[in-house]
């Protein structure tokens, strides 16, 4: 069991809350933010503890710390965070939900939270800081570099590549053998079939809407 504070108050904070607590045998201790967003004393029914002096609280000898900040900013909000947590001594958390399949190949850093269902086949790697929602495929020999945040039903053939700070929406398929660049977004339902450059986005053609109202549609 490790005893861990939550960076972050809100729905996501919450979510992974809720993880911990009942998918895992962490003991959640407090939440902390920057002491100018403290409004309320507690959350969750936990306490409040501002982050700029934590560590005296909550030593980084005896305490953990699990950055839950989505993809704002290109993950570079929840990548800041992790920065100065690790610069105060503190080891971040990483969590891998029971359902999901891990090889003894695999390899991951901190900071990474792995929802359930995933399907991570042999000699994947993950750096620090990243989140992979639920039941996505990540294939063989793919390699998720640092602060990447991954949405739910994701295909990612085997021999990727994903830069730091990128986002994949749900639905999005990358091909084998793939480089996705540096801070790139591939939106839900993209399909990925060649090398991209930093800072591209990438988005799915829309579904047609049909000049017709649903209850003319007798035969559906």
């Amino acid at each position: 069991m490790k005893k861990v504070v939550i960076f972050g108050i809100g729905k996501f904070p919450e979510i992974i809350y809720m993880y911990l607590t009942r998918e895992s045998n962490h003991d959640i201790v407090a939440f902390t933010i920057h002491k100018e967003y403290i409004k309320e004393k507690e959350f969750l029914g936990l306490p409040i503890i501002p982050f700029d002096d934590i560590e005296k609280t909550y030593p980084p000898e005896k305490f953990t710390i699990f950055v839950a900040i989505g993809y704002s900013d290109m993950n570079e909000k929840r990548a800041k965070i992790f920065k100065e947590a690790k610069s105060k001594g503190y080891t971040l958390l990483s969590y891998i939900h029971p359902s999901t399949k891990i090889w003894d190949e695999f390899k991951m850093g901190e900071n990474c939270f792995i929802f359930e269902n995933n399907t991570i086949q042999p000699f994947v790697e993950l750096g620090n800081d990243v989140i992979i929602w639920s039941n996505n495929v990540i294939s063989h020999h793919t390699i998720i570099k640092d602060h990447c945040f991954i949405v739910s039903h994701v295909a990612i053939a085997g021999n990727v590549t994903i830069e730091p700070y990128c986002f994949l929406g749900i639905n999005a398929t990358v091909r084998n053998r793939i480089k996705i660049a540096k801070k790139c977004v591939i939106g839900a339902g993209a399909v990925i079939l060649e090398d991209t450059n930093e800072g591209e986005v990438y988005t799915a053609g829309s579904t047609k809407k049909l000049e017709i109202s649903s209850d003319k549609l007798k035969n559906l």
